[in-house]
């Protein structure tokens, strides 16, 4: 009954360790708001922009490309832009815990404490005429220490962010 219970702890620390890796995106908006009278959009000063100008571009590039896509065009600030575009980013380490038996009879194990690196984006689209915010994407996702997967990560989070956009009514 103990061997059984002890692969049970395993398999549960490693299946929510498998979920709290798993990227996840929330949008939400302006009830009610007719999105389609946004053609154009400036970048505005965000409040936490990441501290690494390689990234800030990135996230700044993803996001345009998004934009882009969905037919709204880039203006300079001062052209008095339809929206203001600003992000914020974040990042936050998750501590897990991790366990091994060293065989499958033996009750000597192991259990490793993993740290995991986990960024938030959000992204608003503001209306600079009533100063308010339009519409709001959020993704986390589980970090790697290669910034191949990073940047492969970025292009998802803000693609499936900016899928839902503009929201359905």
């Amino acid at each position: 009954m103990k061997k059984f219970s002890w692969f049970a702890l395993v398999a549960l620390i490693c299946m929510i360790s498998a979920i709290a890796s798993a990227q996840n995106v929330n949008v939400d908006w302006k009830r009610g708001t007719d999105f389609s009278p946004f053609k154009t959009y400036a970048w505005g000063i965000s409040p936490r922009p990441v501290n690494d100008p390689l990234w800030h571009q990135r996230i700044l590039d993803n996001i345009d490309g998004a934009l882009a896509g969905k037919g709204l065009v880039k203006v300079d600030l001062n052209a008095n832009p339809d929206m203001i575009v600003v992000y914020s980013a974040g990042l936050r380490q998750n501590v897990s815990y991790q366990g091994y038996s060293t065989g499958w009879w033996n009750r000597m194990g192991t259990i490793n404490q993993v740290v995991e690196n986990e960024g938030t984006l959000v992204v608003d689209l503001a209306d600079p005429r009533q100063r308010t915010i339009l519409w709001r994407g959020t993704a986390t996702e589980t970090l790697s220490d290669k910034s191949d997967k990073n940047i492969q990560k970025l292009q998802k989070m803000v693609s499936k962010m900016f899928q839902k956009y503009p929201p359905a009514k």
